[in-house]
């Protein structure tokens, strides 16, 4: 949000949440806008709107000049969204700048914008053809699914067609440039000119996509990010479903928690015209979207949520040229005839966050401590933050993780080394050190001065390519990290699923802390697996695998040392959290804690000890709850 529009929001003692509806999902008539505005907005305490026209329709100007001035003089808060993507014939926008700039005279801080909307779904996901009835209007080749030889190519191709539609924004005067996005990648969105990204939640696990969301916002400084809950079309198929019914209420719940500056309904609440189904503005169903709208706007101005967002110690790194969008996609960068650019091992990796969230199972013999700290992350929440984040943003995180694709630079590596060296635990695959942008399965790493520097160890560009597994040294370098470790290395090796392929290293500062065995007597091998490098206040971990950790027969042991990262954050944490894994908890700066059930029927009790203080609190279904620490 620009600093002119965002200064009334922003400078509030407490965080300012916007909340309202998606006007045009259903249906759009010009002449009625305004009583649908006073009906589905302003009679239920809302301070939102997101108006969508029909797509390539040419409407008089003066319509949305007295829109906008109908709605600054009620206080709500509006953007447009699809004007740039869907113009009448032989126009770049719905909008003229002469009428925008008049928006922006009559409407001041409450106009916000204008969106571009799903870009990640259908430019980096989707087929051609995906809206037969609705096309794509491609810009500047959007619809390509042939040509790239590289990641890098499909990433700069995505920034141009983004880019276009964004610059058409902004030459309009545009206050602010809004990107809806149901995938992962409101990263790129931002990086091509968008400044307030919105997620469309239920497409893809909000336990992941809020976290991608959040922590692009927080590496490009965006001061707003938000969420649309499409939850008529993605809170599941069956409309009556008890379930689906519970889960519309989870989700506003729980984008509040983990910080949404906008919740916004997509649709339910006028009427429900999907998968075949269709009911009117008296069904039950769509009453109960209309109650869950009010209580969300009831509770938030009832509440004080603490700016700034909830505290996170752990980040996973979104990887230069990432293409995994988490939601709906079998092809990376919409390459849709070659084989090589389906999903594969880098796409895979990231499967390791839907465990997150669930304990590990009681008979893993690899989860230790006082108590079971295996599903949550220190304060319950991490981010996901893309490698070009400054250092400043970077050092805000006490663990860096690196799961999906990453094509790794010498400026990286000195970023990296430097987030080390001040007191950061990184950890990271060989895999992530390739420089590599095909997708052809060359592993040609980063200079060998960087990787020395960062990781004490040197490739000695032979491999090794074996089906052991590994014997883990009993004491980490990283303090609270408990790995399945034998002072004598006479046990069993663990994580043996398959063929592995590990780079030979010659150590230089670095030490073991994992080699590849298959024996249960003490027989080290002169295979590393796991490494450990001190520099300064930090540490640095190298699995040694140049196979990415989604590879089937790298993932137990990767996964593994992810689980124990994310514990060791819960561990070393000055706050304790004890409670069955349906809990979902953020912790803000202040010491405000919130607690979900998640569970659809029945109450939790949760422990939550600080400095020493114990207090038990008693959690029913689906219910939200605050404590102060």
């Amino acid at each position: 949000m620009s600093a002119e529009n965002n200064r009334s929001i922003v400078t509030e003692e407490r965080d300012s949440v916007l909340c309202g509806v998606k006007i045009g999902e259903h249906s759009f008539e010009p002449e009625a806008i305004t009583a649908e505005i006073k009906e589905r907005v302003l009679s239920r305490g809302c301070n939102l709107v997101y108006i969508r026209p029909k797509f390539n329709t040419a409407y008089p100007q003066e319509n949305f000049i007295n829109w906008a001035r109908f709605l600054a003089e009620n206080k709500i808060y509006f953007h447009f969204g699809y004007t740039v993507q869907h113009p009448p014939k032989g126009q770049e926008s719905q909008f003229t700048p002469e009428t925008v700039a008049k928006m922006r005279e009559v409407a001041g801080e409450y106009f916000l914008g204008d969106a571009i909307s799903e870009p990640g779904t259908t430019y980096a996901a989707k087929a051609p053809g995906y809206f037969r009835n609705t096309p794509r209007h491609p810009r500047d080749g959007c619809d390509q699914t042939d040509g790239f030889e590289t990641m890098a190519e499909g990433h700069a191709h995505y920034l141009k067609t983004i880019g276009g539609y964004a610059a058409v924004n902004k030459k309009l005067g545009m206050p602010n440039v809004l990107s809806i996005e149901a995938t992962a990648l409101a990263k790129y969105n931002l990086e091509a000119g968008a400044n307030i990204p919105i997620l469309e939640v239920m497409n893809g696990s909000p336990d992941i996509m809020l976290p991608s969301i959040r922590g692009a916002a927080r590496a490009y400084g965006a001061d707003m990010w938000g969420t649309l809950i499409a939850h008529e079309w993605y809170g599941g198929f069956r409309h009556e479903d008890i379930l689906k019914r519970k889960r519309l209420e989870l989700a506003w719940k729980y984008v509040y928690m983990q910080g949404a500056g906008t919740i916004m309904f997509e649709s339910g609440d006028e009427a429900i015209s999907s998968y075949g189904h269709s009911y009117g503005e008296d069904s039950v169903l769509i009453k109960e979207y209309r109650a869950a709208i009010e209580n969300t706007a009831k509770y938030i101005k009832q509440d004080s949520r603490p700016k700034g967002g909830p505290k996170c110690e752990v980040a996973f790194v979104w990887g230069r040229h990432e293409a995994w969008t988490g939601f709906c996609q079998s092809s990376v960068w919409n390459q849709f005839h070659r084989e090589q650019w389906g999903q594969n091992d880098p796409e895979y990796s990231w499967r390791i966050l839907d465990e997150l969230g669930a304990k590990r199972q009681w008979t893993d013999g690899a989860n230790f401590g006082d108590y079971d700290a295996s599903a949550y992350p220190a304060y319950g929440t991490y981010d996901i933050i893309p490698i070009e984040a400054p250092l400043e943003v970077l050092a805000k995180y006490k663990y860096l993780i690196f799961i999906g694709w990453n094509s790794m630079t010498d400026e990286d590596m000195d970023k990296l080394y430097n987030y080390v060296e001040n007191g950061g635990k990184l950890l990271m695959g060989a895999a992530h050190l390739n420089t590599n942008t095909a997708r052809d399965g060359k592993f040609i790493p980063v200079s060998q001065e960087k990787i020395e520097k960062l990781f004490g160890c040197r490739l000695t560009g032979e491999t090794e390519r074996t089906n052991f597994g590994t014997k883990f040294m009993f004491n980490s370098q990283n303090e609270g990290m408990l790995y399945p470790g034998s002072y004598s290395f006479i046990c069993d090796p663990l994580y043996s699923a398959g063929y592995v392929e590990y780079a030979k290293t010659e150590l230089c500062g670095a030490e073991p802390l994992g080699f590849i065995s298959d024996c249960f007597w003490d027989d080290r091998t002169d295979i590393n697996s796991v490494l450990e490098h001190r520099i300064g206040k930090g540490c640095a971990t190298l699995v040694t695998s140049i196979n990415y950790p989604g590879n089937p027969a790298l993932y137990p042991l990767y996964r593994a040392m992810v689980r124990e990262f994310v514990t060791a954050s819960a561990r070393n944490c000055d706050l304790t959290v004890c409670a069955c894994d349906r809990l979902r908890y953020t912790v803000y700066e202040n010491g405000k804690m919130y607690l979900l059930n998640t569970d659809y029927d029945m109450p939790i009790a949760v422990k939550v000890i600080h400095n020493g203080k114990e207090q038990v609190v008693t959690l029913d279904s689906l219910e939200l709850k605050t404590i102060q620490i």
